[in-house]
């Protein structure tokens, strides 16, 4: 794969031709059908494909209304994690039944409903569970740009599809940096919205606020044209915001600065990605924009967010496990051995240091437009290696989750985006830009600025 690949034409282009029926529904379902078959098959991102099916669908669309549909024809693929009433739905787990769900999840259906053809489901870990994609069923899905890394997770069949262009645009989830993760790893634009922004339904809790859907594409534009489509709130979702328009933010006087950091938690970053950081800072300011690098190391929420999402692990699966521990990969049956040893106590903590962090932030970020961080402190890993490093140190796999600054904004529930900022020893990097609550619309405005700002470093592999 070359640094070209990932700007070939996106999803307007693809949606034009479409409308102006330069090309039919089955017609781009066809094209997306060839693009799957020629893509490496070590790539593996899928956890099904089902193209018969979709040229059905895609013939169907042949009423005048159809075409007005805002994506209408669009082909579109759905991480495992959603359910859907006309493909398997594993969640990536070997235990879990396999059959089509009797109904579509929430986001499924909104999409559909916007016109689109939805071809099969992307790769994951079982629940989404880590940051690299493998599983018991599929095996692991590798990144485009060296098929020996991994393409990062939890949505790392998405990130594959939208980085060789398969795909202008892809469905994900973020329940831990699930979007912007392997988006970054991949070398594309990866959101993740305001909590609510995008209904997730059904959902065991509706209180949790930490689980997300998003999107993953080749540019911002293409972003904001999926977000347009399908973006809303769900009256039964109780923490959904109730803007009538999901890109109107909350009146905010503008600050006139942005924060950029290596880490707002005093992480180990790669000295290549800090580099390339501040090169990115130089061109900011050099396009006007007022930068400051404030000296901040939060505690990391990293050990007590695991406390919640292992007990998570443990509650749901914890009899199944026992059952049949041969149908749970080590990294899902360390989780659940973990959740198993968690009180009612130790969940009463994570909410008290949910909440600090979250007044903290806020009290941070009042005094920005934008948070920056690069969205993970080094690039791609081995996809068999549990133990990357980072200057030359060891970056043990907490049952759950390790990278903090992505977790920040599923802690707060703010919107945040992944784009790409360039390359360290040919391999793409991202940047994350975190947004204030319910600013969804002025996140995306600020990256494709930042889009454009950084063409130099993202169209030329840096040494």
């Amino acid at each position: 794969m070359n640094e070209n690949d990932t700007r070939s034409p996106g999803l307007r282009s693809l949606l034009d031709r479409l409308r102006s029926r330069d090309i039919s529904p089955a017609e781009a379902v066809g094209e997306t059908a060839r693009k799957v078959e020629a893509l490496p098959k070590e790539l593996n991102p899928f956890m099904c494909v089902d193209f018969d099916l979709a040229l059905d669908r895609a013939r169907q669309m042949t009423t005048p209304t159809a075409s007005e549909l805002p994506l209408y024809g669009l082909p579109m693929s759905m991480k495992d994690l959603e359910p859907t009433a006309d493909l398997p739905t594993t969640f990536g787990a070997a235990f879990v039944d396999s059959r089509a769900p009797r109904a579509d999840g929430s986001l499924a259906a909104r999409l559909r409903a916007a016109g689109c053809v939805i071809f099969g489901k992307t790769s994951t870990p079982a629940f989404g569970h880590k940051d690299v994609t493998d599983n018991l069923i599929t095996g692991a899905t590798r990144n485009p740009w060296n098929p020996a890394l991994t393409s990062g997770g939890s949505s790392g069949g998405a990130a594959v599809l939208v980085a060789t262009g398969v795909s202008p645009v892809a469905h994900g989830t973020d329940a831990a940096g699930s979007v912007r993760m392997p988006a970054a790893l991949c070398g594309v634009a990866g959101f993740k919205p305001s909590y609510g922004r995008l209904p997730r339904l059904p959902a065991s809790d509706l209180w949790a606020a930490r689980g997300h859907h998003g999107f993953l594409a080749r540019s911002i534009e293409d972003l904001r044209i999926c977000m347009d489509a399908v973006a809303g709130g769900d009256p039964r979702d109780p923490l959904a915001p109730s803007d009538p328009v999901w890109d109107t933010a909350p009146p905010r006087e503008p600050r006139g600065q942005i924060a950029l950091v290596d880490s707002l938690f005093g992480q180990e970053v790669d000295r290549g990605v800090a580099a390339l950081l501040r090169r990115v800072g130089d061109m900011l300011s050099d396009a006007g924009i007022v930068v400051k690098s404030p000296d901040i190391r939060w505690s990391d929420p990293v050990a007590w967010a695991n406390v919640w999402h292992t007990a998570h692990e443990h509650h749901h699966f914890g009899e199944t496990y026992r059952r049949n521990p041969e149908l749970f990969s080590p990294s899902h049956a360390a989780m659940i051995e973990a959740g198993r040893q968690v009180g009612a106590s130790d969940l009463f903590m994570v909410q008290e240091r949910r909440s600090t962090l979250h007044l903290q932030a806020t009290e941070f970020i009042d005094a920005y437009d934008f948070v920056l961080t690069p969205t993970l402190p080094r690039t791609a890993w081995p996809f068999d290696d549990d133990h990357p490093t980072i200057n030359a140190k060891t970056v043990e796999y907490g049952p759950g989750g390790r990278w903090a600054d992505v977790l920040l904004a599923n802690l707060t529930g703010w919107p945040a985006v992944s784009i790409p900022c360039g390359f360290v020893d040919g391999l793409p990097v991202g940047l994350q830009i975190i947004a204030p609550w319910r600013a969804d619309g002025p996140c995306l405005d600020f990256a494709q600025n930042l889009e454009q700002i950084l063409t130099p470093l993202t169209s030329t592999t840096l040494g």
